[in-house]
């Protein structure tokens, strides 16, 4: 049985439903179509009518050699790249474990799995454009390349998309220019007049938006460009050597946001050892409300990226995929809270002499 307690619609029946045979809707469903020569309009047809009738493969019931399985199984994963930061990714987890908690009954079960893909080749992915491999995914954590693979493959099973814009579709993300914007506003009000933004050299669809965001703002509000320093890597210690290497070649920093609160903890580490004080001589703000931004010395001010919010949308949907409903939007947008905490608190007026140079 469906979640929503009617029989699943079975392969043979969307055959029946389309006119084409069983071999044919499983080769498009099994993004076979191209090499055994079935027609783009008809792979289109049969896939429209996949999603319209609710049709998911039984992959127990195919284990079992069986076409009526008194237990239906429904395989569900979280993919993200190896090189992505996890609060996301956790938070992903927690949510699908609490709702299937809640929609698993006698004879409707689900597993949930983590798969991780290398950051811009989630292509190679073995299994990823398999039809029975999968029930649903939530992807999250992809680059560029990633993206435009997704844009062109159409993977066979009911995917959300976390925290980027692809077509075809359902993602969930944060309301672009937001998160930028808040943060140049932040430093501005914290007095900063030298702004810089730390970022990891590779960039997803979600922080190339922060980005652009921040350096379109800043040059708006101030008239200058932004400071832009580039890390290898999301590692605090690759944020620390990038703040290290502007400030040892003689570079200004009064007002500093960090795309990920990873790199933010490095660049803590390095502002202190060389005797700068966060927030008099350098404001800060992070993105993402890391677990222990409130812990930081001083608690650390966050733009936080809509990663509750994103969740809270994307498991419902995965689930009205699941249980076959209609309508389901292509794009959900969420808007990112502001916590102010004492990074962004100058508690002397004026610039200081750190924030000159």
């Amino acid at each position: 049985m469906s979640s929503s307690g009617k029989p699943p619609i079975t392969i043979y029946e969307l055959a029946t439903h389309l006119g084409v045979s069983t071999a044919t809707v499983s080769s498009v469903l099994a993004n076979r179509h191209v090499e055994r020569r079935i027609a783009e309009k008809t792979a289109k047809r049969i896939r429209e009518a996949a999603l319209e009738l609710g049709y998911v493969p039984n992959m127990a019931g195919r284990r079992l050699r069986s076409h009526k399985a008194s237990t239906r199984q429904f395989d569900l994963a979280i993919f993200t790249s190896f090189e992505a930061p996890l609060p996301l990714v956790g938070q992903a987890l927690h949510a699908l474990q609490r709702a299937v908690d809640v929609q698993t009954t006698t004879h409707t079960r689900y597993s949930v799995a983590i798969e991780m893909f290398h950051a811009g080749r989630l292509a190679e992915k073995p299994g990823l454009l398999e039809a029975d491999r999968y029930h649903g995914v939530m992807i999250t954590n992809t680059l560029h390349e990633d993206d435009a693979f997704l844009a062109q493959a159409k993977l066979p099973y009911p995917v959300v998309v976390l925290g980027r814009s692809i077509a075809g579709y359902c993602c969930v993300l944060e309301a672009p220019d937001l998160v930028g914007r808040h943060a140049v506003e932040l430093l501005l009000g914290a007095g900063g007049q030298h702004l810089t933004v730390l970022r990891g050299r590779s960039l997803t669809h979600t922080t190339s938006n922060r980005l652009a965001a921040f350096k379109h703002t800043a040059r708006e509000l101030t008239g200058h460009e932004p400071i832009e320093l580039v890390s290898e890597g999301l590692q605090p210690s690759q944020g620390a050597a990038a703040i290290d290497a502007h400030l040892a070649g003689g570079g200004k920093v009064d007002g500093l946001f960090s795309v990920t609160d990873s790199l933010t903890i490095g660049a803590y580490q390095t502002l202190k050892r060389r005797g700068y004080a966060v927030p008099d001589d350098v404001a800060v703000v992070g993105v993402g409300d890391n677990e222990l931004a409130e812990y930081f010395d001083p608690p650390l001010t966050t733009v936080a990226g809509a990663n509750d919010a994103m969740v809270a949308e994307a498991v419902p949907l995965l689930f009205r995929y699941l249980r076959g409903e209609k309508g389901i939007p292509q794009e959900v947008l969420t808007t990112p809270p502001v916590l102010v905490r004492a990074s962004t608190l100058r508690r002397r007026a004026g610039q200081s002499d750190r924030g000159e140079g």
